[in-house]
């Protein structure tokens, strides 16, 4: 199980883009693919201003994919309560520590908590893909009651009930006099929110790409004379700062939509959630729909906006989360040079000059002019392409070629996908025969003894 301690000391923040890939040395295909398949812890905390304003909660919210948790096959011997159909489970269990102030070097020694909490779960799936699966996951709260002020923290991961917890980094937090914030919080939620029920995404600062969200805002200050927008804007995040690069949507808040003199509480939920009180409380919240489908996969500000001072009184930074992307679209290069079956040499060479923005314009250019579906972001032909390109990485590699997308068969399925019909034959000891049948055309492999590769010997 050590191979899930680096996962959770580093608390991955995801973020799966073209845009903002990081190129750091010598990319390979091979490393992308990689990347796409890491397992996904995700962590954020939110704070939760309380209705008396003297306190607030600090939530910690985790979410940790089936794919990240080791499971184990059901036996006789566990002595576990289990569901009829399970055939595999995994124990998890996160607490967190909180320190007052600071974390120091010379305070650590002697230093005690002011609180701790404890979230454990048994879960079970009924087939082994399932404890792959990216898409079934374990989700759960920590919540602590804290006044105003600095505070640090520990939070400390066991898995399958081991004896050694594996403990993060002490981090500082700080907890805001809501008397006298003058900013508001953002909350990110899942499109199926009402004020009754809001789900937190709980995906860190992600958001799911093509599809709508909803937010949360506290609005500071609240004036019912006052007009207010939600801004969203590309952003570009630099070494020194993030600057918003283009705004790409303004969505008005009507008077009606703000619920003023209110307050948020915790519910109970099998994922972590908030509702809304509006019969009592000090504080002004509205919650607004986020367009996502029709935007790009890129890095996005909110920024809560005054019409008439167009101050800015709430703001989160967002990334878009492509769960399933296809490992060449998280590094433009790469993309670009993966294009090399579809487009004649010379045009390869143009899509590779110019800096990164250039090349960018040219490659979204290309694709949009073949887009199926224009009216909307995503471009389902050309998520297909590089889908096939990582399937023939996958499934045609081989000792002699580890790369399977640059093997006959890999190019073959790139180009025309997969066949209406696949035939083997062993017309001689050592020697196979893979006729691939499509509705105009055919193309026949031969492959030899031992670990040869496939070769297209006729179409």
């Amino acid at each position: 199980m050590k191979k899930f301690t680096s996962l959770f000391l580093f608390i991955l923040f995801i973020g799966s883009s073209i845009i903002v890939a990081q190129r750091r040395g010598n990319v390979t295909y091979t490393s992308l693919a990689n990347r796409a398949s890491t397992s996904n812890f995700f962590f954020d905390n939110v704070i939760i201003p309380d209705e008396s304003q003297e306190s607030a909660q600090l939530v910690f919210l985790f979410r940790m994919d089936n794919s990240f948790l080791p499971f184990k096959k059901l036996s006789i011997d566990d002595n576990i309560e289990n569901p009829k159909d399970a055939e595999f489970y995994s124990i998890a269990r996160l607490n967190s520590e909180i320190f007052q102030g600071k974390a120091s070097k010379n305070e650590l020694k002697n230093s005690s908590s002011i609180s701790r909490d404890l979230w454990r779960d048994t879960l079970f799936t009924e087939t082994y893909d399932e404890t792959k699966s990216k898409e079934d996951y374990a989700s759960g709260k920590l919540v602590t009651k804290l006044k105003p002020g600095d505070y640090n923290y520990v939070l400390q991961l066991s898995l399958m009930e081991e004896t050694n917890d594996r403990n993060s980094q002490r981090r500082n937090i700080s907890i805001p006099d809501f008397k006298t914030k003058k900013t508001g919080e953002i909350y990110l939620l899942n499109n199926n929110s009402d004020l009754s029920h809001m789900e937190f995404m709980n995906m860190g600062n992600n958001v799911i790409y093509g599809k709508d969200y909803k937010v949360l805002i506290r609005i500071p200050e609240y004036n019912s004379t006052q007009k207010y927008h939600l801004r969203v804007s590309k952003a570009k995040i630099n070494r020194k700062d993030t600057t918003n690069s283009e705004i790409v949507k303004n969505i008005q808040i009507n008077s009606n939509e703000i619920s003023a003199n209110s307050s948020i509480e915790l519910i109970d939920s099998i994922n972590p959630a908030v509702s809304l009180n509006s019969s009592k409380g000090s504080y002004s919240y509205v919650l607004l729909t986020v367009p996502n489908s029709g935007l790009e996969n890129s890095i996005y500000n909110l920024e809560l906006m005054s019409n008439s001072t167009d101050e800015v009184l709430a703001e989160k930074l967002i990334r878009s989360y492509w769960p399933d992307i296809p490992p060449s679209l998280l590094n433009l290069d790469i993309s670009i040079e993966m294009m090399r079956y579809i487009v004649s040499e010379e045009q390869l060479k143009n899509l590779k000059k110019g800096n990164s923005e250039e090349k960018e314009e040219k490659f979204r250019d290309f694709w949009k002019k073949r887009d199926p579906t224009p009216e909307t972001e995503f471009n389902e032909l050309m998520t297909e392409y590089y889908r096939r390109i990582h399937y023939a990485f996958i499934e045609y590699r081989s000792p002699e070629n580890p790369n399977g997308q640059d093997t006959d068969r890999g190019e073959v399925y790139i180009k025309y996908g997969p066949p209406n019909e696949r035939d083997r034959s062993f017309p001689k000891k050592g020697l196979v025969i893979e006729t691939w049948k499509y509705n105009d055309r055919s193309f026949v492999f031969e492959k030899g003894s031992g670990f040869s590769e496939f070769m297209l010997v006729g179409k």
